[in-house]
């Protein structure tokens, strides 16, 4: 039997007569005719009897006409779920980021929103492993993160590039520089990255480029963890350089001969589907990115 098949059925119990039937259907009346006696060859059954000119349902016609309109019901519902996820104006976007990148992301998230009030988004922050963990799990349509090349089912769009600089506290020993060198910042209680986040593999790139290895006092997740740490003056913050520092009246200090950057990606599954609206948000993403 065929979903045709099925809805031929439900429409001739409902008026009990072929032509009819075959009007509303907009199909002939013995196309109509030539399917219900397929169905009943394949049931086994006789689900109609002639009453006159008329038909009407046998007793085992009206038992089975129970459990089809209970099954185009819910295959309905199912096709009005469908519709909903291909809609770009309505559904739930799931985007994870890393905790720099949660500023930059939430301007474009803004600016989206304003033009497509329907849809809404589940946003969460964590760090660039767990993000793809999550990723390939399903738990996130996008993350926005840092690059690892060992996760080969992910596609890596690079969205911005960003300096890793040294956030330094009023009075530290390297305030008055504007620029120090790495063999500088060796000697000093550094903050920095968990070996887990993304930005952590560039720090550890740029230390291993010239033989020296930093005194790390604390590593932390996300970059206000960091920032408190610095306030309390535990230390300088070795980070990426973005926006959410400047609530803080901390010194950016640049790093001598550095050529090294730490990308921010828009990652998404190969050859994986998107929903219209997850589709829609990262094509609005991509091309407003010099918002960042």
């Amino acid at each position: 039997m065929n979903y045709n098949q099925l809805v031929y059925f439900s429409v001739l119990a409902s008026v009990e007569h072929y032509l009819k039937a075959s009007e509303i259907l907009g199909i002939s009346q013995p196309s109509l005719s030539h399917a219900i006696s397929n169905l009943e060859k394949e049931l086994g059954i006789y689900l109609f009897e002639k009453q006159g000119r008329n038909i009407r349902l046998t007793r085992y016609g009206k038992v089975y006409l129970k459990y089809v309109n209970s099954a185009l019901n819910e295959l309905e519902k199912g096709n009005k779920q469908m519709n909903k996820f291909s809609d770009i104006n309505t559904g739930t976007i799931r985007i994870g980021c890393v905790a720099s990148a949660s500023p930059s992301v939430s301007v474009i998230i803004s600016k989206y929103i304003q033009t497509h009030s329907g849809v809404n988004f589940v946003f969460e922050q964590t760090t660039t492993q767990k993000l793809l963990e999550g990723l390939l799990n399903e738990d996130y349509d996008m993350v926005f993160c840092h690059k690892l090349d060992f996760y080969d089912t992910v596609e890596f769009i690079p969205i911005v590039e960003r300096d890793i600089v040294l956030k330094v506290y009023n009075g530290h020993p390297l305030e008055p520089y504007n620029s120090v060198s790495l063999s500088q910042i060796s000697k000093c209680p550094l903050i920095t990255y968990k070996v887990s986040a993304g930005a952590r593999m560039y720090i550890d790139k740029m230390f291993k480029s010239e033989n020296i290895t930093p005194y790390i006092v604390c590593q932390v997740n996300e970059d206000m963890a960091a920032a408190s740490l610095v306030q309390q003056k535990v230390g300088a913050a070795l980070v990426v350089n973005h926006s959410i520092f400047n609530i803080y009246d901390f010194k950016t200090i640049n790093i001598d001969n550095s050529c090294i950057k730490v990308p921010l990606n828009l990652a998404v599954l190969k050859n994986s589907f998107l929903a219209g609206a997850a589709q829609n948000f990262k094509s609005f993403f991509i091309s407003h990115k010099k918002l960042l």
